[in-house]
């Protein structure tokens, strides 16, 4: 007697269906959501910002605006994505697991470089969101469930795919409906308030007291040249221009800002629209001679590597450090560079700079950049500052 066929059984659990059909899908859309809220390039991590600006350099969008325009498409494409992975993770219970596991897999791959480049944050739930170890942690625990815990079998029915259809056309609508973010307003200052000739020379106390004396009052032409021929008056002296006072920052502030300071290489610092942002006074020989300019986290612990190992305990030269205040006051680091002079960018926008970020800056022309991991080369950084 033959014994008939068995169907293989395929093992599952109710809370192998609730990992990957319920928490995974929360957790993707959370995510999508908060960065849709808040609509900031800057919720994306750095890698996926990396990529994207290759991305974005190779089809001729490499400009800053180009860029901004470009990154908040392909924000919204992510959340568009995020909001359809997690109905089809809800919706086809079939798939849900092996949707789940790469998609995972790649968040913590992502998540490792973040906190390898010791980021203070990558954005994943928002701009006051826990820190990349936090989220790290968190993938990582639904990666392992996802893995050891294996849902209830599904099959592909007509209900689950119009499901699946409607809910990721829903969410592609409102990835795309919700209006772009709007810039802040930002008081301005007249010029000329903040231009070095503008500030009131400080007299010394003996300039003060030769001001003091009466001054004798002039003589009479005729007097002074009587028997003698008359001689031309020489020409006045014209007067020395002023320098060109700093530009002014607009009124109306955008909701993020993009450098590209590779960009800025060969180009006045003072065409740059960032450079418009710091705080005055701007050093009056800033554009004279030979200086450093770097934008820094006060949070960020390479920015003070670096500070702590070419800056101190004297400065190689003349150097601007310009804070980004988006920084975690209970986190600050002591400044190490003493001779330093420091600004910051007003608050407000998103700024999506990855710190720290030296330029050698010439007579005023950016003539050199060393930014990302290159800043924490000794090597490449004392180059720049041997530069000429």
């Amino acid at each position: 007697m033959t014994d008939a066929p068995t169907t293989p059984t395929v093992r599952g659990s109710i809370f192998g269906s609730f990992i990957c059909r319920v928490l995974v899908p929360a957790w993707l859309l959370t995510g999508a959501a908060i960065k849709l809220s808040e609509r900031s390039p800057m919720l994306l991590p750095s890698p996926v910002r990396d990529a994207l600006k290759s991305m974005a350099t190779g089809m001729g969008m490499g400009s800053e605006s180009d860029f901004a325009t470009f990154l908040d498409f392909m924000l919204r494409v992510i959340v568009s994505g995020e909001f359809a992975l997690a109905a089809a993770m809800i919706m086809l219970p079939r798939i849900s697991r092996a949707i789940a596991i790469p998609m995972l897999s790649l968040f913590v791959a992502i998540l490792l470089t973040v906190v390898a480049r010791g980021e203070a944050s990558c954005g994943c739930f928002g701009s006051k969101g826990p820190p990349p170890w936090a989220v790290l942690i968190g993938d990582a625990a639904l990666l392992a469930l996802a893995i050891f815990f294996r849902p209830l079998p599904g099959r592909f029915t007509k209900q689950n795919v119009g499901g699946f259809i409607a809910l990721s056309a829903v969410g592609v609508a409102i990835a795309f409906g919700v209006p772009p973010k709007q810039g802040v307003a930002h008081a301005t200052e007249p010029a000329a308030k903040h231009s070095a000739d503008a500030v009131p020379a400080i007299a010394t106390p003996k300039e003060a007291t030769k001001s003091a004396e009466p001054v004798p009052a002039p003589k009479a032409p005729e007097a002074v040249n009587a028997g003698k021929p008359a001689v031309a008056a020489p020409s006045p002296t014209p007067p020395v221009a002023a320098a060109t006072p700093w530009p002014n920052a607009p009124a109306q502030l955008q909701p993020y800002y993009l450098p590209q300071f590779e960009q800025w290489v060969g180009k006045p610092l003072r065409d740059q629209p960032v450079a418009a942002l710091i705080t005055r006074p701007i050093p009056a020989d800033l554009e004279k001679g030979r200086w450093v300019v770097m934008f820094f986290r006060e949070d960020c612990e390479h920015c003070h590597a670096v500070l702590d190992r070419h800056f101190t305990p004297k400065v190689p030269l003349p150097t601007l450090l310009v804070a980004v205040p988006d920084a975690d006051p209970a986190a600050s680091l002591p400044n190490p560079c003493s001779e330093c002079q420091v600004r910051t960018l007003p608050k407000g926008p998103d700024w999506v700079i990855g710190t720290p970020v030296l330029l050698l800056v010439n007579d005023g022309v950016v003539k050199m950049v060393v930014s990302g991991t290159d800043a924490e080369d000794p090597a490449k950084v004392q180059a720049m500052l041997d530069a000429r």
